[in-house]
């Protein structure tokens, strides 16, 4: 005789001694354990609680962390994110013995009553927290690498290669997690998993080519003023070390990025209708008008360049560029058949740009000249403020156009020149009187 056929009997014979104690009911089947709790009969509205209370009582464990090199560190489930999956507890016990299939249902209901079926905790995973566990402790164990770099030294261009460094995985260390939790089985141990993938963005092939200096330029600025100076500085470092492969186009906003004091910059003096005010970012044109220059100098498109509203102290009129972010951009396109690198240096009170790239791609000669220069007039106005007792005078001035003209000889003997139009805006000058009749006293000028 089958299995089944006996199993079949012998419910049978329990259905018909024992009433109908053993048919399918609201409560959990007979025989079901929970951690070695037997849920027997238990109500399945009551389930839920049941189990949470159980878990509440589950001694907190603990994962040994594999990070390379003989280190290891504890961490507990908590910490990574792995919690009870309680709905998936709740449905395994309250479905057993009850399923579709009478077969499977008997042959479920036999197993539990007379062995017993035990159930053990199932697992989940709250990746954002595990995410961020993993992505602190990676501070502490990645091995920074760095790209290959140019140097200026003794007037020669000097190549310095990558290191290549080791990081966590974070995604394939957290499949892996998953993986072992769908298992079914404990976790004691954890190996993280490395890479070293992405840790070089500019490498040693992309630099070895690039053994000349196509052109460099510098302005000066005051480095007693030292939150201008910080701001100068960061984005000097963001452009230093870029790579311009041949024809791609570099924008000043996307590589130096927006300006704000969550990015680090400070509190500096900007351009804002023909009057500097307190503003973030202060300082950042002098950087996006030096490496105009330099643009200039070596031969690169300029794609996209906008004056101030009026000249400014560190650069010749007509040669300046500034930005905003989301508004105004500094950008340029590399001409060459080669890529280009730029070095960004700061050293006491001078800004120098240098743009670095093959013999073959350097300018024979390049001429820079403003000329044109014509005066846009400007106006008086004159307003009356019952409020004043004394005349003011906010002197204004006269603007300026001219235009840019840049004449280059490339590598190749062939001659180009460019013309760039500046146009600096009139500031109004404006007089505002008391009402007639007031006293009046010495004019008062506002700056």
């Amino acid at each position: 005789m089958s299995k089944k056929h006996i199993i079949l009997g012998t419910m049978l014979v329990l259905l018909s001694t024992s009433g109908c104690s053993y048919i399918p009911t609201e409560n959990t089947s007979y025989g079901v354990f929970y951690n070695d709790t037997d849920l027997s009969n238990t109500p399945k509205g009551e389930l839920q609680d049941r189990i949470q209370e159980l878990n509440s009582k589950i001694p907190q464990q603990t994962i040994s962390i594999d990070m390379g090199n003989n280190k290891k560190q504890q961490a507990t489930y908590h910490d990574l994110g792995i919690q009870v999956d309680t709905e998936a507890v709740v449905k395994a016990i309250s479905t057993y013995g009850y399923e579709d299939d009478w077969w499977t249902l008997l042959s479920h209901r036999f197993n539990a009553l007379y062995y017993g079926q035990h159930f053990q905790p199932q697992y989940k995973l709250d990746e954002v927290k595990s995410k961020t566990y993993l992505t602190e402790l990676a501070k502490s164990i990645d091995t920074p690498g760095h790209d290959a770099y140019l140097t200026i030294e003794n007037g020669q261009v000097v190549f310095h290669p990558a290191k290549e460094g080791k990081r966590i995985d974070i995604d394939a260390t957290l499949q892996n997690l998953k993986d072992q939790l769908q298992s079914g089985e404990s976790i004691t141990s954890l190996s993280m998993v490395f890479t070293t993938k992405n840790t070089i963005k500019v490498t040693d092939s992309d630099l070895k080519p690039l053994n000349t200096v196509l052109a460099s330029f510098s302005t000066d600025f005051d480095p007693n003023n030292e939150s201008r100076t910080h701001n100068i500085q960061l984005a000097s470092d963001k452009i230093n070390g870029t790579l311009i492969k041949p024809g791609a186009v570099f924008s000043f906003n996307d590589v130096v990025g927006e300006r704000t004091a969550e990015a680090g910059y400070d509190d500096a003096p900007v351009m804002i209708d023909g009057k500097l005010v307190p503003g973030i970012g202060g300082g950042i044109c002098q950087v996006s008008s030096t490496i105009f220059n330099t643009a200039l100098l070596s031969g690169m498109n300029i794609v996209e360049r906008t004056p101030h509203f009026e000249p400014v102290g560190y650069i010749q009129a007509g040669r300046d560029a500034t930005v905003a972010w989301g508004y105004l951009d500094f950008k340029f396109r590399n001409p060459y058949q080669q890529s280009i690198y730029i070095l960004s240096v700061m050293n006491h009170g001078t800004l120098t740009i240098y743009i670095i790239g093959t013999a073959q791609d350097k300018p024979k000669n390049v001429s820079i000249s403003v000329g044109d220069r014509s005066e846009i007039p400007n106006k008086t106005i004159t307003r009356v403020d019952p409020s004043l007792k004394e005349k003011e005078v906010q002197e204004g001035h006269v603007g300026l156009t001219m235009n840019t003209y840049r004449t280059i000889t490339y590598g190749n003997w062939v001659t180009q020149t460019d013309s760039f139009e500046s146009v600096y805006d009139p500031v109004d000058t404006i007089i505002t009187m008391p009402p007639e009749g007031s006293t009046k006293k010495s004019d008062k000028k506002k700056p």
